[in-house]
Formats: structure tokens, sequence, C-alpha cells
């Protein structure tokens, strides 16, 4: 089933947008910011990884001009495990809107991570 989350940044703190519920596995094929104060501001967006696999940036300090967004739609696809969570940041306080559509799906019963083993 598709959902949307969203989450307005109006400070510099990291934000969660969602968190992967275990048992699940989604298909993340969106993301819009869009920043609607009147001065240039920059977003970080990662998915923060459990430990000990390092955090995904997706954007990292990327300026957004003033009443300007950004879009990644459909093309791009990213597999987010059980445990991931997409979070969000802006460098300065403002108002920047970040939103993201994934595909919550029930995981499979076993992980494959193609390592061989």
């Amino acid at each position: 089933m598709l959902y949307t989350k969203n989450k307005n940044l109006t400070d510099t703190s990291t934000q969660t947008i969602v968190e992967i519920p275990a048992g699940y596995v989604a298909h993340w094929n969106m993301a819009f910011i869009s920043n609607l104060h009147n001065a240039t501001n920059s977003i970080t967006l990662f998915v923060d990884k459990p430990s000990p696999t390092p955090d995904v940036y997706i954007y990292s300090g990327t300026n957004v001009s003033s009443k300007e967004n950004l879009l990644i739609d459909g093309n791009a696809v990213f597999v987010l495990q059980p445990g991931d969570i997409i979070k969000a940041s802006s460098s300065s306080a403002g108002n920047m809107e970040v939103v993201v559509t994934f595909d919550l799906l029930e995981a499979p019963a076993v992980f494959n991570n193609f390592n061989g083993s």
C-alpha cells in the first residue's frame, strides 16, 4: 500500500519523517522538498540505518532557493529495511516542507543479502 508522510522543518534539528516498522520493507520512490521561506536554505535528507551500517545520504547540504523545490520521482527507488528511518534537517531556521511517498510491503520470510551465504 502506498503511503505519504511529510514534515515541516522550521529549525535546524534533525526530524524523523518515517521509520520502517518491523516485519515490513518499503520501496521509497518519491521525495519532494519545498523551501517556503524567503531565503535560500539547504536540506539534508538521509536514511538512518541501524548500526553498524552507515547512513545513506540522498541530499547533504543541498541548497534550495526561496520558493523553489527539489523532486525525486518514480525514476529512483530506494529499498528500505525494517528499522530504517528517513530523516531530514535544514541548515537554518525557516520553512521547508519534506514529503516522501513509499510502498510498504510485508518483509519476505528469508532475506538474501547476496554475499554468498
